[in-house]
């Protein structure tokens, strides 16, 4: 599992499991939120055609499943990702490309990215660091961060299995 949080309300999750892949987000501004209209409800079809096997991996309660504008999902064997059919209203935004565009970044383009949108520096050799998969500790921490909780985002990061 993997999931980027951006801080604004907005989310990715995306679920490895052997029948498949599935990508679950949320683009809080998109019209297709559950919280656009005056009732809350999943836009239709967006868990529409999604298999169950792999709709299940998103019954986990810290994965919010009702908080999506996209559904995305790959089975094992298949040559291509399918969502939903889901009939978009002209103008409207899933917000996919927007939080898709997030996991395909160069490490300098995520720099580039977190100083546009976080309005922050980031240390590219720290960066690098992180995507080369090295450990993260306390000293990454504070060198991203230096007013984040170390020992809770230590804490976090073990919860999630890093």
């Amino acid at each position: 599992m993997a999931k980027i949080d951006n801080g604004s309300g907005d989310h990715l999750f995306i679920l490895f499991a052997p029948d498949g892949a599935i990508l679950k987000g949320f683009d809080h501004e998109s019209s297709l939120s559950p919280h656009a209209g005056e009732d809350y409800v999943i836009w239709p079809g967006i868990y529409d055609q999604t298999p169950l096997v792999l709709l299940d991996l998103l019954d986990d309660e810290a994965i919010e499943k009702d908080e999506v504008t996209f559904c995305i999902w790959r089975e094992a064997g298949d040559t291509s990702w399918r969502k939903g059919q889901i009939a978009v209203p002209d103008g409207a935004d899933d917000g996919s490309g927007f939080l898709l565009g997030t996991i395909r970044l160069t490490p300098e383009q995520y720099v580039d990215w977190a100083e546009d949108y976080f309005d922050v520096e980031l240390p590219l050799e720290i960066v690098r660091g992180i995507y080369e998969g090295y450990p993260i500790k306390e000293s990454t921490i504070h060198a991203l961060n230096p007013e984040r909780d170390v020992q809770g985002t230590l804490r976090e990061l073990q919860e999630i299995g890093m």
